[in-house]
């Protein structure tokens, strides 16, 4: 068994075509039309009501498609969060109107409120519509993220208007939202006596509340950051009195529960409290490359890689993204075509973006009330909050991109505990050349477009020590894309020496998932790699994702 050490590393199978109904994200019939994206399917919105986990098949099998099963006794890690409804306000009707969840999910509401509607007196704070919707939401089988905003003169009641707060400076032309100056001492003063009254409220403690954000102010929708300085000088906040007296106040308000705690922008001062963090813009997949605060980093050979000694990271600490910009209005002029001019795309954005939150090691997502692509939506929601200890698989997407800044080299792959690396006699080349819909700002000018599979006469994979611990019986599930007629297999050290599954190509050019169940002896040194594919004869596969689970 080789164990990557990230920081310093510079029988044959019988073929079941789809007489068995597989519930798959993406099937022969649903194939997108679209040439530029053909294997994501086409843009279909999928009520939350409607979505259920697909089936699992304990049996070896080639599918159309991609397979994101998982044995069905799978329950969601108890540090997982996955928030698929907000309510804009104490609405009750969103409450009643909550949908049954009929997939496995540690389903949450994020209440989103304005300090105006707790407090429209000075010094009348009235949690108690608050409090029943979240007592209503957790009836209905949903947790509860409490979300308040305190920053824009729209959040802030009415009569701090008196106390004559200048309005803070913002850097962004246009901004959404004019915010007061939340430094100013009256401001200030009134901000910390509310936090302590919600503390006294009970709230933070209540074992339906999941989550409680702690913000800033921001010129976008809703009170972002931790502090006046951005994020890319985050360790500044943490030496402004304002700043820490804020975080003091919400750690002693949420007492026993700091964990529950989550920023709006980076703070080792609120880490060493107990707190997260929320990043929330993971639509554009390929930013936070590389970032060491939250254990993103590169190797020598461009091999994006996670530093599981991260505080954020080894510590499970309140982990959050947001991957919910995919209504058609993003693809409008009064969305500046964010995303493109149509949706085309969309399916291919929320597939990438999906499976970046979970290589960034999150255990809270913020999704639409909708899934685009909902077998792989049950997928993310059973790996939310797992570690390499309790996850229920392991997996690499075989890709490249190319960043700013990164001296011309590629950055390669998405990996959760399980590495693809070239070796001599192991080389590959990046293939199947899918051109991104816009021009994300951190991508290499000139390189707008993304590499989704990996061609190689033998492509060696191994496997995270951890996660293989204890564990004796898999599954493995390649995807690749069917070109060409040749022949294939997956090797690996059996307890009889090397085993073999083979996979003959039929040259359709779609994506196709073959599932091999496997009892490996990992401890076998016979092939340089733990997972091996090799081509037969001259014929080089196209590798696109390879995934383990244990069964």
């Amino acid at each position: 068994m080789r164990h990557w050490q990230l920081l310093s590393y510079s029988k044959n199978l019988i073929i079941l075509f789809s007489t068995l109904h597989f519930s798959l994200a993406y099937s022969q019939d649903e194939a997108s039309n679209d040439l530029e994206y053909p294997f994501w399917g086409n843009y279909h919105k999928t009520p939350i009501s409607e979505i259920k986990n697909p089936v699992w098949y304990a049996q070896d099998t080639i599918v159309n498609g991609w397979d994101w099963s998982l044995p069905g006794t799978l329950k969601p890690a108890q540090k997982s969060n996955l928030c698929i409804a907000r309510n804009h306000g104490l609405y009750k009707d969103k409450i009643e109107q909550l949908p049954k969840i009929n997939f496995s999910a540690n389903a949450v509401i994020s209440h989103w409120v304005k300090w105006r509607d707790l407090e429209p007196n000075e010094g009348e704070i009235n949690f108690d519509p608050l409090i029943e919707n979240i007592k209503g939401a957790y009836e209905k089988g949903y947790g509860s993220i409490v979300r308040i905003h305190f920053s824009a003169i729209d959040f802030a009641p009415d009569w701090i208007k008196k106390y004559n707060i200048p309005i803070r400076k913002e850097h962004k032309e246009n901004p959404i939202k004019t915010n007061y100056e939340v430094s100013h001492p009256e401001f200030h003063k009134r901000y910390l006596k509310f936090i302590n009254a919600l503390g006294e409220s009970g709230i933070p403690q209540m074992k339906e509340v999941k989550g409680l954000f702690l913000g800033y102010a921001s010129p976008s929708n809703g009170d972002e950051g931790i502090g006046p300085f951005p994020e890319n000088k985050s360790n500044a906040n943490d030496t402004i009195q304002h700043v820490r007296e804020r975080i003091d106040t919400w750690a002693k308000a949420c007492q026993g529960v700091e964990s529950k705690v989550f920023m709006g922008g980076l703070s080792k001062y609120g880490f060493s409290k107990g707190f997260g963090i929320r990043r929330g813009f993971v639509e554009m997949y390929l930013y936070h490359i590389p970032d060491e605060h939250i254990g993103q980093q590169l190797d020598t050979n461009g091999y994006l890689i996670v530093d599981e000694s991260n505080e954020i990271i080894e510590k499970n600490l309140f982990h959050g993204e947001e991957n919910e910009e995919y209504e058609e209005k993003w693809a409008t002029a009064e969305r500046d075509f964010r995303f493109g001019e149509n949706t085309i795309s969309y399916p291919y954005r929320y597939f990438t973006a999906n499976l970046r939150l979970l290589q960034m090691r999150c255990n809270y997502l913020l999704n639409n009330e909708f899934s685009l692509l909902p077998d792989m939506f049950t997928w993310v929601s059973l790996n939310l909050g797992r570690t390499a200890e309790d996850a229920p698989d392991a997996w690499c997407f075989l890709r490249e991109s190319y960043i700013k800044g990164n001296g011309g080299r590629p950055v390669k792959n998405f990996e959760r505990w399980v590495y693809q690396r070239d070796r001599p006699g192991y080389e590959t080349t990046p293939v199947v050349k899918i051109n991104q819909a816009i021009k994300m700002w951190m991508v290499e000018p000139g390189k707008y477009y993304d590499y989704v599979a990996r061609k190689g006469h033998k492509i060696g994979f191994d496997l995270d020590d951890t996660f293989l611990r204890n564990n004796k019986n898999f599954a493995v599930k390649i995807s690749y894309l069917d070109e060409g007629a040749g022949t294939w297999h997956l090797s690996f050290n059996g307890t009889n020496g090397v085993e073999k599954r083979n996979v003959t190509n039929t040259n359709t050019g779609q994506i196709k998932t073959a599932t091999f169940f496997i009892n490996p002896d990992f401890e076998a040194k016979t092939l340089l790699f733990d997972l091996e594919i090799h081509g037969e004869d001259t014929y080089e596969p196209t590798i696109s994702f390879l995934r383990i689970i244990k069964t």
